[in-house]
């Protein structure tokens, strides 16, 4: 067995699990924050058909997973808060058990197996929802419901609900600021789909050469990913290699990864059960030839020199937009410095526009090589949910940016990065064709932030040295 495989086997050996304890935890205090005499009705995504009657993997709503980890489609999670001596009340609604149907789609949880392990009152099969929340929505003052998660759904409640005309809440407006902050068992999920894809990321570097195919290594990526437990990508793995890399959301990933090119793989994986669970997000950059061309080492640098300035900045109180606002400032002074942009003090340049061909005065800008923002929220979704501004709605920064400050248990990705496209005239051709990102996930701790994918390579010594064992 390799060193890498025997880590990976490691990583099945030791994977941590959800606790009933957490999760009953989180419905309680969901429970609490719902307005008095209401239902609060969660529905399943959708199965979604691939091509005639084969369908995608199934991935169930993160909602209902970070509640109670159902897993199954065609199925509704209701909390109830109504007055009464059964005033705190979880019910819900599943496929029946269905021998026939089992054969060919696996065994389902049905009416006994929701009440025993999902954290549930009563279970019901889903042929009975329409009348059971006919009953409820007429005892209730308020309805938590959130439109367009299932349009199956959506048209078996509207009915109902325009029968009763009752208030309409959104339940997201709770759940989500809930999700936000990630308690001891979710950090452990989150760390866990962080070793993994460590892991792989380690392996492709191992098993990048000039002449392989970028597919070859997403192959390796995900292989690693499955073998260590997870069970899905947490979204479409980015292996990009050369001018592929200055496409954002690259996901073709069939070309050639040639001697001199850079290779940035963007891919990571999700762990947390067959339904879904926990993200994890790296991004890293390497050379083909195991080794960085001067110009390559200068924008990677200064690229490292971002994220590391921005990893400083991150500790409690602190606006996230700062994260941004710190790494963008140490590439704009660094691209002054290569004399790619143009100084405060500099007359404006005429450049020629490389989509248009017409003259310009216009000064270049570090949006011009840096188009998105530099963090986004994690969680059971890889863009995960949470306001980014003050929870009450408030504006701190006159109504721009990012400006929710940072608190304890918050997880988020700190990716910056520059792009510069082959035919770009308007950088100087040594840097053209380069497309560099460099990412980690990092959780808010009392004091700073814990990065829990640093240990992929990202020093250009590392990643040479790692790449030098290649055989």
């Amino acid at each position: 067995m390799t060193t890498a495989n025997f880590e990976l086997d490691r990583l099945v050996r030791k994977a941590p699990k959800a606790t009933k304890r957490d999760r009953k935890s989180r419905l309680d205090r969901f429970w609490d924050s719902l307005a008095p005499n209401s239902v609060a009705i969660l529905v399943s995504n959708p199965e979604r058909t691939r091509s005639h009657d084969t369908e995608y993997p199934y991935r169930q709503s993160s909602d209902i997973l970070y509640l109670n980890g159902f897993p199954e489609p065609q199925s509704v999670l209701v909390v109830c808060k109504l007055s009464g001596r059964n005033k705190k009340r979880r019910i819900m609604f599943v496929q029946p058990k269905d021998r026939a149907k089992e054969i060919w789609t696996g065994v389902r949880v049905g009416v006994e197996g929701a009440k025993a392990d999902y954290l549930v009152h009563e279970a019901f099969n889903i042929d009975q929802l329409e009348p059971e929340l006919k009953k409820l929505v007429a005892q209730a003052a308020n309805i938590y419901y959130r439109f367009g998660v299932n349009p199956e759904f959506d048209a078996k409640f509207t009915p109902l609900w325009h029968g009763q005309q009752k208030t309409l809440l959104n339940y997201e407006e709770i759940l989500h600021e809930m999700r936000l902050f990630k308690t001891a068992d979710e950090l452990a999920i989150m760390r866990h789909a962080a070793a993994i894809s460590v892991e792989a990321h380690k392996q492709a570097m191992l098993a990048t050469q000039p002449g392989v195919k970028e597919f070859q290594i997403q192959a390796k990526l995900e292989w690693a990913f499955r073998h260590a437990g997870a069970t899905f990508e947490a979204y479409g793995s980015i292996v990009a290699a050369g001018n592929n890399a200055v496409i954002l959301h690259y996901t073709s990933n069939n070309g050639s990864v040639n001697d001199g090119d850079l290779l940035l793989v963007d891919a990571a994986c999700e762990f947390g059960g067959v339904a879904g669970g926990y993200a994890s997000d790296i991004t890293r950059c390497w050379p083909a030839n195991g080794k960085f061309t001067p110009a390559q080492r200068e924008i990677y640098q200064l690229v490292l020199d971002s994220q590391m300035a921005a990893l400083r900045c991150i500790k409690p109180g602190v606006p996230l937009s700062k994260v941004h606002e710190t790494a963008s400032n140490v590439l704009r002074r660094g691209l002054c410095k290569l004399g790619i942009l143009p100084s405060k003090a500099a007359a404006p340049k005429k450049v020629k526009n490389p989509k248009k061909g017409k003259a310009s005065t216009t000064p270049l800008a570090l949006s011009d090589f840096y188009m998105h923002g530099t963090s986004h929220w994690m969680g059971l979704d890889v863009h995960d949910v949470g306001k980014y501004q003050t929870p009450d709605g408030t504006r701190t920064d006159k109504g721009r940016g990012k400006r929710r400050l940072l608190e304890p248990g918050m997880v988020f990705t700190v990716e910056p990065g520059l792009y510069f496209d082959k035919d770009d005239k308007r950088v100087p051709a040594k840097y053209r064709g380069i497309g560099i990102r460099i990412e980690d996930d990092v959780v808010v701790t009392a004091d700073g932030c814990e990065n829990l994918t640093d240990a992929v390579p990202k020093t250009i010594g590392d990643i040479e040295a790692l790449m030098a064992l290649r055989e």
